[in-house]
């Protein structure tokens, strides 16, 4: 079957059928603390990848290390900061701002926030998720944990059971420091700023998310980005000359769509996600840059698990995902099958086992087992 009309096939699937919510401190909860309140998650990994014809080493990471702060103000007024420590030695900042209500059901955000898109980048603790790792869409097309500095409102429309968010936030970056960031392989991945000493050439970026909560146990959600790259050839460009000029090859304006969807049955449960996006310029930056990224760019997956006991502490789950980067052209689909057990001995610890097959053709199959703990608490 052409990968394309497989694709299409998959997308009219979730258009039928259809998230989590944002990543939160609930606020409503008493706390021993005061107006005070910590939370905190951390996984650890273990990779074996396997080949006929070589030795592989295997390799232990130290993932993450998470903690999340929040202070409430006052009724009307919170404060949320999280860190992490990535692989025992990175410190990153992944959240921190103010979020102040309205109204009774609106509330005005800003600082360094999360982009709602998709599933996981706004619900990205190990628990969330039955893999190991995340999904492949949500590293190398949607670049989780994607997070900038912005402001806008979010708040809800509880007649239509729908809740909202809409941003205005400071875009990726495609160039710096003489070179091109973004690729074929890993998209905008490395064009996350995060925060740090970001640089913003032009207008900023919109991203905004919708979700339908009217199910008994599950959600339908539809996801937005749209804004130019930004890039430090503007610095100090006369406008109009050829400084200028080359500059605007180095920006490039991408528009992301995502639909998302996720069901819980008495045991069961069913997740499916497609993310589209497509580049405008992109001729003029690969040109100018040296590299290879697509026009457009189509991700999904559809996951299912079960718990095979009725207390709930052992699942199976089995992922199908497909990922094509550059999807005018037939050569780059992705194909990962993902198939394990998650064993949660309480409320908030999980252990994970998968085995992935990595198929970059049908011919070229890489497999691996993996295995990794995880907590949130």
């Amino acid at each position: 079957m052409n990968h394309k009309r497989l694709f299409l096939s998959l997308a009219l699937f979730l258009g039928a059928i259809g998230t989590l919510s944002s990543q939160n401190i609930d606020f409503n909860k008493k706390s021993t603390l005061g107006n005070l309140y910590i939370r905190m998650y951390g996984e650890v990994h273990y990779y074996q990848p396997f080949n006929s014809e070589t030795y592989q080493n295997g390799s232990f990471d130290a993932k993450r290390i998470v903690a999340l702060f929040g202070y409430q103000f006052n009724r009307n007024t919170q404060f949320v900061t999280e860190w992490e420590l990535e692989h025992a030695d990175e410190i990153f900042l992944e959240q921190a701002f103010i979020k102040h209500k309205l109204t009774s059901n609106n509330a005005l955000k800003a600082g360094m926030i999360l982009i709602p898109m998709g599933i996981i980048n706004e619900n990205h603790e190990p628990n969330n998720f039955f893999s190991v790792d995340r999904p492949i869409i949500d590293k190398n097309l949607v670049p989780t944990t994607w997070r900038d500095i912005g402001i806008g409102i979010t708040g809800l429309f509880p007649d239509y059971d729908l809740r909202y968010q809409a941003f205005l936030v400071n875009g990726l970056l495609s160039y710096k420091d003489g070179k091109g960031i973004y690729n074929g392989i890993n998209n905008y991945r490395s064009g996350r700023q995060k925060g740090s000493k970001t640089i913003m050439s032009g207008l900023p970026a919109f991203s905004g998310q919708i979700e339908y909560f009217g199910f008994p146990s599950g959600k339908l959600g539809l996801s937005v980005y749209s804004g130019a790259s930004n890039s430090d050839a503007y610095d100090g460009a006369q406008r109009g000359s050829e400084v200028a000029d080359f500059a605007d090859s180095t920006s490039v304006y991408t528009n992301m769509l995502g639909l998302h969807f996720k069901y819980d049955f008495d045991r069961s449960a069913v997740k499916a996600q497609v993310i589209y996006a497509h580049n405008s310029g992109v001729d003029e930056y690969n040109e100018s840059v040296s590299t290879d990224l697509g026009s457009s760019a189509l991700g999904m997956y559809v996951e299912a698990g079960y718990f095979l006991n009725t207390r709930k502490s052992w699942l199976a789950f089995g992922r199908f995902s497909l990922l094509d980067n550059d999807f005018s052209e037939d050569s780059n689909l992705v194909r990962v099958y993902t198939g394990g057990f998650n064993y949660f001995p309480t409320n908030g610890a999980v252990f994970k086992m998968e085995g992935q097959w990595n198929t970059q053709s049908l011919s070229d199959n890489i497999f691996q087992i993996n295995t990794g703990i995880g907590v949130w608490f």
